[in-house]
């Protein structure tokens, strides 16, 4: 989908969300990147986007609780991604539970984000 595709990335690790930002940005993609769920949750609402990454394990309210209202806010768009460190079986289907369409472990390859993005 090339710029057509928005995609945010919502990482409390700064480093690791500019630089597959940057990578996104390479391709092509409109990147957006926030730090905080709750920038990420005001970002998605204003600007709608096509994808969405989100780091799981974050200070304030986790990604679990993000995607629960991002779903709550916008239904079944956008395609969201979880990123986490942890990826026993429990993980991922708590991700499932709460509205991820996709959940990647942590170090996330770019190739394996790219084929999940819509076409």
């Amino acid at each position: 989908m090339g710029a057509k595709c928005r995609v945010l990335i919502m990482d409390d690790n700064v480093d690791a969300a500019d630089t597959l930002a940057e990578a996104l940005t390479l391709k092509g993609y409109a990147v957006r990147v926030c730090y905080a769920a709750v920038d990420a949750l005001h970002m998605a609402a204003a600007e709608r986007p096509d994808v969405c990454i989100l780091d799981i394990g974050l200070p304030e309210f986790d990604g679990h609780q993000l995607a629960e209202a991002l779903r709550a806010i916008q239904g079944a768009n956008p395609l969201l991604i979880a990123l986490s460190g942890r990826d026993m079986p429990e993980d991922i289907e708590t991700a499932r539970s709460v509205g991820f369409d996709r959940f990647i472990a942590k170090p996330a390859k770019l190739e394996t984000l790219l084929a999940l993005f819509p076409n």
